[in-house]
C-alpha cells in the first residue's frame, strides 16, 4: 500500500510484534512514558526493539522519549526526565497531565481547537516542533 502524504502517524498497541512492525516502517518514533514503574519498563522494552530494528535496517530510526502526564514542578516529574536521559535517546518536551486533553477528547476536538493558546496546546506545539526538527 502506498500513501501520498507528507506524514503518517501510527499509534500502535504496546506489544512487541506491533511495536517492531511500526518501528521498522518509521523514520521517527515517539515513545511516551509516564512516571510509573510499569511505563518505564515498557519504555525500556520499546528501546530494545528500536535497537534491534536499527541493527537490521538501512537508514536511521530517530527516537524521542516523551515524558507524558508529568508535572515538572514535582520531584517525580524531574526524576522521570533525569532517568529517561540515561537511555542516551533524545528526550522530547514534556506533556503535562492536563484536564484540557480530556475535555478536548470528550468533545472530539484537538486540544488546539478546544483550548487554543493554553498550556496543553503549547506543549503539543512544542512536541510537533521537536518532531519537525527530527524530520529535517
Amino acid at each position: 500500500m502506498r500513501f501520498d502524504v507528507d506524514y503518517l502517524v501510527i499509534d500502535t498497541a504496546p506489544n512487541d510484534q506491533a511495536l517492531a512492525a511500526s518501528i521498522a516502517l518509521s523514520h521517527v518514533v515517539l515513545i511516551p512514558c509516564t512516571a510509573s514503574g510499569m511505563d518505564i519498563e515498557a519504555t525500556s522494552r520499546a528501546l530494545e526493539i528500536v535497537e534491534a530494528v536499527r541493527l537490521r535496517r538501512r537508514g536511521s530510526v530517530q527516537v524521542a522519549i516523551v515524558p507524558n502526564r508529568v508535572d515538572m514542578r514535582t520531584l517525580e516529574g524531574r526524576q522521570l526526565v533525569d532517568e529517561l536521559r540515561q537511555t542516551g535517546e533524545r528526550i522530547g518536551p514534556p506533556v503535562g497531565n492536563r484536564s484540557a486533553f480530556e475535555r478536548a477528547f470528550s468533545k472530539g476536538m484537538p486540544v488546539c481547537e478546544h483550548a487554543p493558546g493554553g498550556k496543553a496546546d503549547m506543549e503539543i506545539r512544542a512536541l510537533w516542533l521537536a518532531v519537525q526538527r527530527m524530520l529535517i
